[in-house]
């Protein structure tokens, strides 16, 4: 066998072994923000555990669009069940730390955690995983002082192949 066949086969027996991207673009439907929300990509990991979110503003020019970001890996994002997860704000790190920045009717710097409830679920089969085009939900922005402001979201499915 030729080196390159032996690289070819082993190219192919990894990429089989790859997950795939999979996640959430959602957007608030009266505010218009817009949340992504992405699973670990690494088997070892759990590809279906949710391990980023990112909340921003369309309506802000560049490089300010970004609001916040919340990771699993630093203990601010976590899934609460199926369809549900829970970021907690955390002024301490860089990526929530723009107490500044308006969001859900608010300023991130006056929210404790921010709730993101679909109407989804990983407990089905994959052939019907696979024909959900639309996805709809809340996301909750919970204040410090107990206050709750909510919107209504509507969210496509990212699974890149």
């Amino acid at each position: 066998m030729t080196k390159f066949a032996a690289v070819m086969m082993i190219a192919g027996m990894v990429s089989g072994t790859v997950a795939k991207a999979d996640g959430f673009n959602c957007q608030g439907r009266s505010t218009g923000i817009n949340i992504k929300l992405f699973n670990n990509t690494q088997p070892e990991a759990g590809t279906r555990e949710v391990a980023v979110m990112v909340l921003s503003n369309p309506s802000v020019h560049t490089p300010n669009k970004t609001i916040a970001k919340f990771t699993g890996a630093n203990g601010t994002l976590a899934a609460k069940g199926y369809g549900k997860y829970e970021a907690k704000v955390d002024l301490r790190f860089n990526d929530s730390g723009r107490a500044g920045e308006l969001i859900g009717g608010t300023k991130l710097g006056q929210l404790k955690k921010i709730l993101l409830d679909l109407n989804f679920s990983y407990n089905t089969i994959d052939v019907e995983l696979a024909k959900v085009s639309s996805v709809y939900g809340v996301i909750k922005y919970v204040k410090r002082d107990g206050d709750i402001n909510s919107e209504s979201v509507v969210c496509s499915r990212y699974l890149k192949n």
